[in-house]
């Protein structure tokens, strides 16, 4: 309103005007602090969130850190098990050359074995006359290469057969 509207205005219109102002002042104040309080207890669980963000963000923080140390485990694994079959392939390569020089080895036995024959008349030439295990008993003389004397009822050019490690019978 102007001024000279104002003017015009008897006393108690004023007054009246007055009185409305004020108890609008009084509303807003009241609305003010209802909002202020309002306000408070917004940012109150503001920062009851934002610390329950906080440790939920250190939390995923250390999942992550710990995400990436499994993926170097699984990464140091994976190396070494790439290596293990790369190993596997060479074994597998130095038991098929193991094979072929056995084969070549077995040819040539085989072969020696063959010409022994042809030339010596006998099959092995690790063969011998006597069964195996079984040797002759040496009169006089014992294991140790130590003459021994004999007994009086043995002869001196009695020999027999005797089992092997059997030296006195």
């Amino acid at each position: 309103m102007a001024e000279k509207e104002l003017r015009r205005l008897k006393r108690r219109e004023l007054l009246q005007m007055l009185l409305i102002q004020c108890e609008e002042t009084e509303r807003l104040t009241q609305e003010a602090e209802e909002l202020k309080e309002q306000m408070d207890v917004v940012m109150e669980s503001y920062e009851r969130l934002k610390k329950k963000l906080d440790i939920k963000d250190q939390r995923l923080n250390e999942k992550d850190k710990k995400i990436e140390e499994l993926k170097r485990e699984m990464a140091e694994i994976k190396t070494v098990r790439e290596r293990e079959l790369e190993e596997a392939g060479s074994i597998a390569g130095a038991t098929q050359r193991l094979n072929t020089i056995f084969e070549e080895a077995k040819r040539a036995a085989d072969q020696y074995l063959a010409a022994v024959q042809k030339t010596g008349g006998r099959q092995n030439p690790f063969e011998s006359d006597r069964p195996l295990g079984i040797r002759r008993k040496q009169s006089g003389v014992s294991r140790t290469g130590q003459i021994v004397p004999m007994n009086p009822g043995q002869s001196a050019g009695l020999e027999r057969n005797a089992a092997s490690g059997d030296i006195y019978g």
